[in-house]
């Protein structure tokens, strides 16, 4: 499940300014809110530069506030044909994978400001990576002298707080829902049916058929052969649990060694499909750090 949480806001006033009048100036900020206690996004560096060589009148620079969550910009003596070049470092440095979902622009002036930004649009960043980006501002020809411009750039970001379950805990809640032991039952019976079905539907390797009661015997027997000596029976216990995990929603943003839930998930299933048993305890070491990665 993906939580919108965060809103990062660049907001910029430019004051045009050509050579011999008044003083201009830009302030303005990239403002990221957090809510969830373990998503946590903050700025890391900036750097400016422009495209003036021969000449040096105006001036970009830009610093980010103590919280880290804050750029503060400022150009000054802007004039028309000078560009402006702001350039960031995000960091994720929560546990839960960030994704990027939207970068608008909000350009009031466009006949003055020619505004681009980089598109983090579909991004995701896990835990402890970075990603850069630059914000270009030019400035038009018929901008005007000794006047303030605004604009907006906004990136919506989510949250992933949804997290990958172990064998452990899927084993849990058939055994829960089965009353063979006493405990809270956190996946309703009714979602274990229905991720049960979803499995059936798109797996080559597992079909769940009968009663409710007949496919969570099914899926417990399979995830309780996780200790098993036979390495099939232990891939197709933790394949299971990943499936599980996977069609819950659990798995969007997380990878293990470069590959997402769907690859291992693929790459399993190939293997299994076509009897590469010496490439079983691979998948299946996979599989089981895909699904560790929450705790």
């Amino acid at each position: 499940m993906k939580t919108k949480i965060f809103a990062i806001i660049i907001l910029a006033i430019i004051a045009l300014s050509i050579i011999g009048y008044s003083y201009a100036c830009y302030n303005g900020g990239v403002h990221i809110d957090c809510y969830q206690p373990y998503c946590n996004l903050k700025f890391i560096s900036v750097t400016t530069s422009d495209n003036e060589i021969e000449k040096d009148v105006a001036n970009v620079s830009a610093e980010i506030t103590c919280d880290r969550y804050t750029i503060n910009a400022y150009i000054t003596n802007a004039y028309p044909c000078y560009e402006a070049y702001i350039c960031y470092t995000i960091k994720n440095k929560g546990t839960c994978p960030i994704h990027f979902d939207s970068v608008t622009i909000i350009n009031p002036n466009p006949e003055a400001l020619d505004i681009t930004t980089t598109n983090h649009t579909c991004t995701w960043l896990q835990s402890g990576e970075t990603v850069k980006g630059t914000t270009t501002v030019h400035i038009l020809q018929p901008a005007q002298q000794n006047w303030q411009y605004t604009f907006q750039i906004k990136i919506g970001v989510s949250c992933q707080t949804g997290n990958p379950r172990t064998i452990g805990f899927w084993k849990n809640q058939f055994s829960t829902a089965l009353c063979k032991i006493k405990g809270h039952q956190q996946v309703s019976s009714s979602k274990l049916e229905q991720y049960l079905n979803q499995t059936s539907s798109l797996s080559e390797v597992f079909e769940f058929t009968g009663s409710q009661k007949d496919k969570f015997n099914q899926a417990l027997t399979i995830l309780s052969r996780y200790t098993s000596s036979n390495m099939e029976a232990k891939l197709k216990a933790h394949l299971l649990a990943l499936w599980l995990n996977y069609v819950a929603g659990w798995t969007d943003g997380y990878k293990v060694d470069g590959k997402t839930a769907w690859d291992i998930i693929q790459g399993s299933e190939y293997a299994l499909l076509h009897n590469l048993t010496s490439d079983y305890g691979k998948w299946k070491d996979l599989c089981d750090r895909f699904n560790n990665l929450g705790e």
